[in-house]
């Protein structure tokens, strides 16, 4: 499990790339930013990126989260199963600083804002009900994938590594169990549904042929007064 480890971090610290928040008003989005953009202060507004000389603010809190990531990160490649503490400590410290810089970009924290800057009326109030901050995949991303690495190092830490693997391979052995029983269910009600409507389209062409003959021309009856030896009638 220790050489895994590295895939979550990798993935926590990919995911500073992907799409971490969109601002929207009225359903209409007006501002997106990514984790490196947050943390950098570039974001896309109105489809102009700006940046922090457009008063875009650096977040020194995830700044830190992502040299925390890079250093874990670095010692899974360069050292051994010794630092798995240090290692539970950069996810977990990393966790918290993600946290603590995207407080800063919830409404309640802007609303904290606009009154210290003396801006909090009723009209600044009611344009902040229409606004939606909405944290995207990458965000989500980061945090799950951090917390996987800190729970994967804190196993290897407490020795409990090989009772998870064991409990993981047995997990994947039932899930791909349930699986192949799913698929022959599946397979079978396929085969019944199949033979059924065969079934069924012989019948229907059986009283399609029976229905044919019963259409044909019937022999006329003889005329009621005639006898068996009687001669027909000349013209």
């Amino acid at each position: 499990m220790w050489k895994w480890i590295r895939v979550p971090k990798a993935v926590a610290l990919l995911a500073f790339l992907l799409p971490w928040m969109t601002v929207s008003c009225s359903n209409q989005k007006i501002a997106e930013a990514s984790g490196i953009g947050l943390a950098f202060g570039r974001v896309t507004a109105m489809g102009r990126a700006s940046g922090a000389g457009d008063g875009a603010a650096m977040n020194i809190w995830l700044i830190l989260a992502i040299l925390v990531i890079a250093g874990g990160l670095f010692l899974l490649f360069t050292r051994g199963r010794e630092t798995a503490k240090l290692v539970l400590g950069t996810s977990a410290a990393a966790l918290v600083l993600i946290l603590i810089g995207t407080w800063r970009y919830s409404k309640d924290a802007i609303m904290a804002q606009a009154a210290k800057n003396g801006s909090g009326g009723d009209l600044d109030r009611a344009a902040m009900a229409m606004i939606q901050i909405n944290w995207e995949f990458g965000y989500w991303l980061a945090l799950i994938a951090l917390a996987a690495a800190a729970g994967m190092a804190w196993l290897v830490m407490s020795g409990k590594e090989a009772e998870a693997e064991a409990k993981m391979r047995a997990l994947a052995a039932e899930a791909a169990d349930t699986a192949k029983a799913a698929a022959t269910k599946a397979s079978e009600a396929a085969k019944d549904a199949a033979a059924k409507a065969n079934e069924a389209a012989g019948t229907t062409t059986k009283d399609d042929r029976a229905n044919s003959g019963d259409g044909g021309t019937k022999a006329e009856d003889p005329a009621p007064d005639a006898k068996p030896g009687d001669k027909a009638p000349k013209s």
